[in-house]
């Protein structure tokens, strides 16, 4: 075994997983860097999160207690019916099926997070280790550490490598080069928005809404997925009562949509849309649910045009197995796939737990540090592997596999580019 020593650890990606890690790193007395492309929070990735007990038990492991516990008081409570549901176009149930994996029990019991609440707790007390709009572009090895080269020309060296950004992965590209990224669509999903929950809404919508994230569809192929988020607490009341050193931003109750356009409305790349493209999607959306139950028309209708954005599809067919070195990879740059089971994030954050865990072996003189990075890519393989494949048969996966039936269809096709928007790389 080797001397025990704190290491020193650079991570490409401030998403889900490359936070995490980091949290997790400095708890356990490692130092990091984080690079991010993105200068701030502002790009446009998704809404509410899912968890089961594989993210929520991986969010404990990597975060200080207080920073957990605003994660759970800025959550969703636990639903009534920890299952996918789908609807038929009257919001009455066709079937239902148990979400993958155990849930999140305990004293405060929990389900999901607003996506960005989630990266700002995440962020916290990071400070000057986080480098914002600095992407890793690329690095080289040797025995005695890695270095890296940067989006700004500057170069950095340490100990490990973690490739944590996104499925078009600059450091998973160079360390896997063979590995595709698979473009693809999802059969009418693709154009998001969120709908505040007011009141008046609220009182047009069945209770079964309620019970998690539902996706309705009719037998014409429109499809409109459905996921109430009602926090516990405000976030930014929740920080000032738990850690006033963080900063976060308020996010009131609202409804996570997507929902299927009509025939021939043609969904522009992100860099052409205009100030009326959100509003002209709006329009195509609620014309496909125009005979639907009122509550579908008021969410579709509900949606801030601010809010709206089309997500690029895309899985990766990964790898089954490589040699182990200082450079690795965690999350979508390992196992990218698509959302509908709601399995992404909570992968992600696994990762991280179990990254942690393994260099903390290193870090204490209990493993040789190939060793270990091995042992975490073997483990996380076999953990994400299978459901990635799970994913792409989503219309039997997701709530039994009445999606196939509403419409009239034998089974489940796969991924779709039918009336699905561009296709390029998934949201996290």
């Amino acid at each position: 075994m080797t001397a025990a020593r704190p290491l020193h650890v650079l991570i490409a990606g401030g998403g889900l997983a490359g936070l995490a890690t980091a949290q997790g790193l400095l708890k356990s007395g490692h130092s990091v860097e984080v690079f991010e492309r993105d200068a701030d929070l502002d790009r446009k990735q998704g809404y509410y999160l899912h968890f089961n007990a594989i993210g929520g038990n991986a969010l404990r492991r990597c975060l200080p207690d207080d920073l957990y516990e605003l994660y759970l008081q800025t959550s969703r409570q636990s639903y009534d019916r920890p299952e996918s549901i789908v609807l038929d176009d009257q919001l009455r149930e066709l079937s239902s099926r148990p979400h993958m994996g155990p849930p999140n029990d305990g004293p405060v019991p929990h389900t999901g997070v607003h996506r960005r609440t989630l990266r700002q707790v995440l962020s916290a007390r990071l400070g000057d280790r986080l480098h914002s709009g600095n992407a890793v572009l690329a690095f080289s090895q040797d025995d005695d550490g890695v270095s890296v080269t940067l989006a700004d020309g500057s170069t950095v060296r340490g100990d490990v490598l973690v490739g944590a950004d996104g499925i078009r992965s600059a450091v998973r590209t160079q360390l896997l080069p063979d590995v595709p990224v698979i473009p693809t669509g999802i059969r009418g999903i693709g154009v998001y928005g969120r709908t505040p929950l007011t009141p008046e809404l609220d009182d047009l919508m069945p209770d079964i809404l309620n019970q998690g994230v539902l996706m309705a569809v009719d037998r014409k192929g429109t499809r409109l997925l459905i996921a109430t988020f009602r926090p516990r607490q405000l976030a930014d009341e929740a920080a000032s009562e738990i850690a006033p050193d963080v900063r976060l931003d308020p996010v009131p109750a609202y409804v996570m949509v997507s929902c299927s356009v009509s025939p021939g409305t043609v969904v522009p790349p992100a860099a052409e849309w205009t100030a009326e493209t959100p509003l002209l999607l709006r329009d195509s959306m609620r014309a496909t649910v125009a005979d639907w139950h009122p509550a579908a028309d008021g969410l579709v209708a509900g949606m801030d045009p601010s809010s709206i954005f089309a997500i690029p599809f895309g899985y990766l067919e990964p790898a089954e197995s490589w040699e182990p070195s200082r450079v690795t990879v965690a999350g979508d740059a390992a196992h990218g796939m698509l959302p509908t089971l709601g399995m992404g994030a909570n992968l992600s954050l696994h990762d991280a737990a179990l990254l942690v865990e393994r260099l903390d072996q290193v870090g204490r003189g209990e493993a040789e540090l190939l060793a270990a990075i091995g042992g975490y890519e073997a483990e996380m393989r076999a953990t994400a592997y299978p459901i990635l494949r799970l994913t792409l048969d989503h219309d039997t996966n997701f709530g039994g596999g009445a999606l196939a039936e509403a419409e009239g269809r034998d089974g489940a096709d796969g991924p779709s580019s039918d009336n699905a928007g561009p296709s390029q790389e998934h949201p996290a």
